[in-house]
C-alpha cells in the first residue's frame, strides 16, 4: 500500500500530524514547557510551517481534560486540533487524516525541538517517487534528525485495518512498519549531506533533557526557532561536554517486553518441506510483536531451513552435533516449543520439559505431547481419536488453533477475465509432483491460467520450471516467492499438496483440490472436505492424472460451487491461530510465574 497514480489534475495534499498530550510520564506538560521563552509545541509548528511541501498542520491530542491546554494553544496558534482516545495514538492519528483530508501524512513527535523542513522535504520527494507507503533512509545513510516518519494514508488505512489490536501499531503508529518491513512498500531516502552525521540525544523526554535543550540555545545565543539543525550539530562538535547533561537518558524502546523466551524445535528443508518452519515463524512473530516473548529456533533438517528464520530477525540454530539441552543449559528459555515429525522420545521430551516453565506440541499425534503442558490441533479425525488419559497436557483442539505460514491481509477477490489455477506441491516436492501435475493438466483446453509454484527446496528446479514452461502456453512458474500470500488472494482454484498450504488456503478463501502424500494426510483432508472448504483427491500414487485433470476442469467450471468453498473457508479458518496461541501461551506463561495454573 503506497501511494496511487496521479493524474496532472491532482495533487497529494500532506498533512503535518503532531501527536502530543501533557500526561507524559517522564515529563508531564512537557509539550507546554517553555524553550528559550516559546513552549515546545510553538518550535515545532514554527519550523513545519518552513516546509515547502507541508500544505497544513494538525495537532493530534486525547479527550482527556488535561489536554484541554493543547486545544487552547491550538486555538492561540492557528493550529487544527483533534482528539480521540488516550490509549489509542492510531486511531487518532486516522481521526486527523479524516478531518484535515491528507493524502500523506508526516508523523511528528511533540519531543523533538530542532526539525529541519528541508530534511523534511527531501523525505517526501523520496516517497513520492517511489510511490512508498512509509520512507526510511538508505542501509548506512546516517542522519542527526529524528522525530518525523511520513508514511501515506493507505498505509494508515492499512494499519487500522490489518494491525489495529497490535501494542506496537495503538502506541508508536509507524513503528509497526519498522517492525513489520514487508507490511506496505518502504521508499529509500538518500543522504542528506548538511545531517549526515550522528546527532546523539535532541528529544526532550526528561528534565535533563529540557536542561540541555536551554543550555543549547544560551550558549548559540538564539532566539526561539532560530537556530538550525545544522548549526546545533557544529556547536556539540566544538563542545562535546554540552552532551553530558543527558547523556545518561535512554530512549524507550518501540514495545514494552514482558520478558520471557522460547525455544522453537522444529523441522525443516529437504524431506520436511519449510510448512513447520512458516508456521513456526508465524508463531514466534506474535509471540514477539504481541505478547513482547523473544524466541530462538533448533532446527533439525538443511540449513536453507534457516533461511526463512533470520530473515524474520531470529536466531536458528541447525541442530547438527548441537543439543536441546545445550541450548536450554545456554539460553534458559522460558518456553520449549515443539513442531516435528523426528524429535526427542517421550522420555527425553519429559527431562527437557522439566527444565522449562512451559511446554507445547503443534498436530502431535505421538505418545510425547502427553509429558507437554498444551497442545494445539485443527479438528482433524486423528486428534479426536488420540487417548489422553492419565496425561499432564491440555489439549486445545479446533480450527480457531490453525497455525498458518502465510501472513493473511485483506482477502482479495480473485481478478474477472481469464480464471488462475495455483499449483503449489511443497517447498520440496520430493516426488515431483509438481511437474507430474503439469504434465496432467496439459491435456486440457488452454481457457485458464495455470502458475506453477518452484519451491526453493525442490531438486532440479531449474530443469522442472523449463520443462514446465514448455508444456503449454497459459503455464507459468512462480519462483523466489518469500511470502505466496499475494498468488493465494489472486487464486480462482487451487491444486495442492495437503499439508500447511492447505490452511493458508482457505484462510484466503481459495477453492482447493488437495492430493495427499500419506494416509495420515488424506485423514486430515477429510476434514477439510467435510467442512467445505475444498475436495481430496485422496493419496498421490492412488490418484490418476486423468483424475487430477478432470477435478481441475469441473471445479474451474463451477463458479456456484468455488462460491461456496470460498465462504466455507473464510468462515472456518480467521488466520489468527498464530496471534491466538501465542496469547494462549503468554497467558499460561504468566500463571506460572505467578505460582498458578491458567485456567
Amino acid at each position: 500500500m503506497g501511494i496511487r497514480r496521479l493524474s496532472d489534475s491532482e495533487h497529494l495534499r500532506i498533512v503535518a500530524i503532531i501527536q502530543a498530550r501533557m500526561g507524559s510520564t517522564r515529563l508531564p506538560g512537557k509539550v507546554l514547557k517553555p524553550i528559550a521563552g516559546r513552549p515546545l509545541l510553538w518550535h515545532i509548528v514554527h519550523r513545519l510551517r518552513k516546509s515547502s511541501l507541508i500544505e497544513d498542520v494538525a495537532i493530534a491530542t486525547t479527550t482527556n481534560p488535561l489536554d484541554d491546554a493543547i486545544v487552547e494553544f491550538g486555538r492561540q496558534n492557528g493550529v487544527t486540533v483533534i482528539r480521540g482516545p488516550e490509549d489509542n495514538v492510531l486511531r487518532r492519528f486516522a481521526l486527523a487524516a479524516e478531518a484535515t483530508d491528507a493524502d500523506i501524512i508526516v508523523r511528528v513527535s511533540s519531543d523533538a525541538p530542532f526539525l529541519d523542513a528541508g530534511f523534511i522535504d527531501h523525505l517526501l520527494t523520496a516517497m513520492i517517487a517511489q510511490g512508498g507507503g512509509y520512507v526510511l533512509m538508505e542501509d548506512g545513510a546516517v542522519t542527526a534528525h529524528e522525530g518525523v516518519d511520513p508514511f501515506s494514508r493507505t498505509a494508515l488505512d492499512k494499519l487500522m485495518m490489518d494491525a489495529a489490536a497490535d501494542p506496537v501499531a495503538r502506541e508508536h503508529v509507524t513503528g509497526y512498519f519498522k517492525l513489520h518491513p514487508d507490511f506496505v512498500p518502504i521508499a529509500r531516502a538518500g543522504a542528506y549531506p548538511e545531517l549526515a552525521r550522528e546527532g546523539g540525544r535532541l528529544t526532550v523526554d526528561t528534565p535533563d533533557d529540557l536542561t540541555f535543550i536551554e543550555a543549547v540555545h544560551g550558549r548559540m545565543t538564539a532566539k526561539a526557532g532560530e537556530a538550525s539543525l545544522a548549526d546545533i550539530l557544529l556547536l556539540l562538535e566544538r563542545e562535546p561536554a554540552l552532551r553530558s547533561i543527558n547523556a545518561h537518558v535512554k530512549q524507550k524502546e518501540l514495545a514494552a517486553k514482558a520478558g520471557g523466551l522460547a525455544l522453537i524445535r522444529c523441522d525443516g528443508g529437504g524431506r520436511f518441506g519449510y510448512g513447520h518452519v512458516k508456521r513456526m515463524v508465524a508463531l514466534a512473530r506474535a509471540l514477539r510483536d504481541r505478547e513482547g516473548v523473544g524466541s530462538v529456533f533448533a532446527v533439525n533438517g538443511s540449513e536453507d531451513a534457516c533461511e526463512p528464520i533470520r530473515r524474520a530477525g531470529f536466531a536458528a540454530t541447525l541442530l547438527n552435533g548441537e543439543s536441546l539441552e545445550n541450548m536450554i543449559e545456554t539460553h534458559a528459555p522460558d518456553m520449549l516449543l515443539c513442531d516435528y515429525r523426528e524429535g526427542p522420545s517421550r522420555r527425553e521430551l519429559a527431562e527437557l520439559a522439566l527444565r522449562v516453565r512451559l511446554s507445547a506440541v503443534i498436530d502431535d499425534g505421538s505418545d510425547r505431547r502427553l509429558v507437554t503442558d498444551l497442545a494445539y490441533y485443527p479438528p482433524v479425525p486423528q486428534a479426536f481419536d488420540l487417548d489422553w488419559h492419565g496425561a499432564r497436557c491440555a489439549p486445545r483442539i479446533g480450527w480457531e488453533w490453525s497455525l498458518l505460514g502465510a501472513s493473511q491481509t485483506a482477502n482479495a477477490r480473485p481478478q474477472p477475465g481469464r480464471s488462475t489455477l495455483l499449483v503449489s506441491m511443497g517447498g520440496s516436492d520430493p516426488f515431483e509432483l509438481t511437474l507430474r501435475c503439469a504434465r496432467a493438466l496439459a491435456k486440457l483446453e488452454p481457457t485458464f491460467r495455470a502458475r506453477f509454484v518452484i519451491g526453493p527446496g525442490m531438486a532440479e528446479r531449474e530443469r522442472i520450471a523449463r520443462q514446465i514452461v514448455q508444456l503449454r502456453s497459459n503455464f507459468e512458474t512462480i519462483e523466489g516467492a518469500e511470502d505466496l500470500a499475494p498468488e493465494f488472494a489472486r487464486a480462482d482454484v487451487a491444486l495442492c499438496a495437503f499439508g500447511v498450504t492447505a490452511y493458508e488456503l482457505a484462510a484466503f478463501g481459495v477453492p482447493s483440490l488437495y492430493l495427499c502424500l500419506t494416509e495420515d494426510h488424506a485423514q486430515s483432508a477429510s476434514a477439510f472436505e467435510k467442512a467445505g472448504m475444498g475436495l481430496s483427491l485422496g493419496v498421490a500414487e492412488a490418484a490418476s492424472d486423468d483424475i487430477i485433470a478432470r477435478s481441475v476442469s469441473k471445479l474451474l467450471g463451477d463458479s456456484t460451487r468455488r462460491r461456496e468453498m470460498r465462504a466455507a473457508g473464510l468462515m472456518t479458518i480467521d488466520g489468527q491461530g498464530p496471534a491466538r496461541i501465542a496469547a494462549d501461551l503468554a497467558r499460561e506463561l504468566t500463571a506460572r510465574r505467578a505460582g498458578m495454573r491458567a485456567a
